[in-house]
Formats: C-alpha cells, structure tokens, sequence
C-alpha cells in the first residue's frame, strides 16, 4: 500500500445507524455508511415492515468527522384500530393496519359503511373526541397507538357530551358502594309515576356520589366488598353494565387500600370515566 492511499484511507470514518424499540431493543442489525471526513452525507429513514417510525434526529443531512457517528432510529410496532357501532357494542369490528409510504404513518383505512345519520368519533382517554372527516382515508393520529372508533348519531353524540359535563362539574371523586350502584342500574329506567323518560338508574348513581363525598378523604380506611356470584348467576347478569360495574368495584377495593393521595387521585379518576360509561350504556339502553 503506497503512502497516498494510506493516507486516503486514514482520512475515512463511518457513522453507524441503529433501529431500535421504545425499550431500547435493538430490531436489526445496525447499518454502517462510510465518508471521507469533511464529506456530507444523509441519514436514510428506512420503512420497517410492521413497525413505524416514531423518533429519528433533528439533522438527517451531516458532515462525516474524526470520531465515528452513533444515530439511532427509534421505531414502534403498528398499533391497532377498532371500530364500536355504538356505545353498547362490547365487542367492535379490527381493522388491520399495514405500513404505508411513508416510515411514520400508516396506509390509509376504508372505514365500515354506516347510514347517513351516524358518524365516527374518536374515543379518547377523557371521553367521545373529534369526528372523522375522511371516512375513506383515514389515519389514526398516533399509528403506534391503541385508537378506537365510534359510530353515534347526532343525538346519541350529544347524550354523551351532556353526562361529561355533568360529571366533570364539582367534585365526583369518591368511594361508591358498587352493591347498590350494580342493582340500582340493573333496575329499569322507570320511575315511581311510570314515567319511562325519567332517567332514574342516573338518578341514583348521583345520590350514590353525593352519600359518600364526604368518604372520599377519612382518615378511617373503607373497606368495600363485591360479592361473588355464582356460575348461574355469572351467565344471568353478565353485560356490558355489570362487568364495568364489576370493574369499578376492584378499583373501589384497591382505593380502600391505597395510602398515598397520589395513588387515591389516579385510581379516582380511574373509577370516574368507569362510571361514564356505565352511564352511557345505562341512557343509550332507554
């Protein structure tokens, strides 16, 4: 090897690209690109078949120097998207997602056909979100993500926003008493003069909120019970309404025995956007 190309050789380095998981974990073999230093060059952002892209560097185009280059490319498996045809629908329609042409987004998804008096909601964290414009294109906003759909008509829509704003005035954090809250809403949505409108089930899940305000912080720990059912009962009671009621009973439990405020706050709210839907479900049955 003569000198000059010595020389030439020296005058190289490489930076090395990483794929890796939100943990860390590496999803393939790293790849290599080689310069000569002072030479520009540009990170390519690969598609991964089932993954998207969900973090790469700020400066995709560089300059090659002495010391070699570590980039890494943060990528996440796709997420899923289900569809609810109403708020009672338990179950839900999987819609598969695949890798689109671009490494951070999806392929856009041919939403169900549904009839001209409902439209799709996104069902976020703290209730029924924004509509769906673009039925036949759609992405989910986080293609990394668990997203769920919702089909409501106009009315059925404004149901919903009218219990969260109920429920989000004043202060509805407490312990309930899911005994009484089950067979108050297992009860049919009557009340004493017959009325069939009167949202009565509604009705005594508030004055279960309001009895047990002043719970809520006593230095005297609670201790809710949730009977178990027998085989026969189980088949007989279990709906959609009696399961999350079943589900806002283990949370109950598990406030009664929770010691920090922290841990009470998070498992409250927890207990609250249960009751939502418990609600829900209770109206939309009417």
């Amino acid at each position: 090897m003569s000198e000059a190309e010595g020389a030439a050789r020296q005058a190289q380095n490489y930076a090395e690209i990483h794929f890796e998981s939100r943990d860390g974990e590496q999803i393939m073999e790293p790849l290599k690109i080689f310069r000569a230093i002072s030479e520009e060059y540009r990170i390519a952002l690969p598609i991964l078949n089932g993954y998207v892209l969900i973090n790469k560097p700020q400066h995709l185009t560089r300059t090659m120097t002495s010391e070699p280059a570590i980039i890494k490319l943060v990528y996440a498996k796709i997420g899923s998207l289900h569809v609810y045809h109403g708020l009672v629908d338990m179950t839900g329609e999987l819609i598969p997602l695949h890798n689109g042409d671009r490494p951070d987004q999806v392929a856009p998804v041919k939403l169900p056909d549904i009839d001209d008096d409902h439209h799709y909601y996104v069902m976020a964290d703290e209730g029924i979100g924004d509509q769906v414009k673009d039925v036949d294109q759609y992405q989910p906003v986080d293609p990394a993500a668990k997203t769920s759909l919702v089909s409501l008509t106009a009315a059925e829509k404004q149901k919903v926003d009218r219990m969260e704003r109920e429920l989000s005035q004043g202060d509805n954090e407490s312990i309930l008493n899911i005994e009484d809250l089950k067979r108050e809403l297992e009860e049919p949505a009557v009340d004493e003069t017959g009325d069939p409108g009167h949202d009565f089930a509604a009705d005594q899940a508030d004055q279960s909120i309001e009895a047990h305000q002043s719970q809520y912080f006593d230095d005297q720990p609670l201790n809710p019970t949730v009977s178990q059912p027998t085989d026969s009962q189980t088949a007989a009671k279990n709906t959609p309404t009696t399961l999350l009621a079943q589900a806002l009973g283990l949370i109950c439990t598990s406030l009664a025995q929770a010691e920090s405020k922290e841990e009470i706050d998070k498992l409250a709210e927890s207990a609250k956007q249960l009751l939502v839907t418990i609600r829900t479900l209770v109206k939309l049955n009417q």
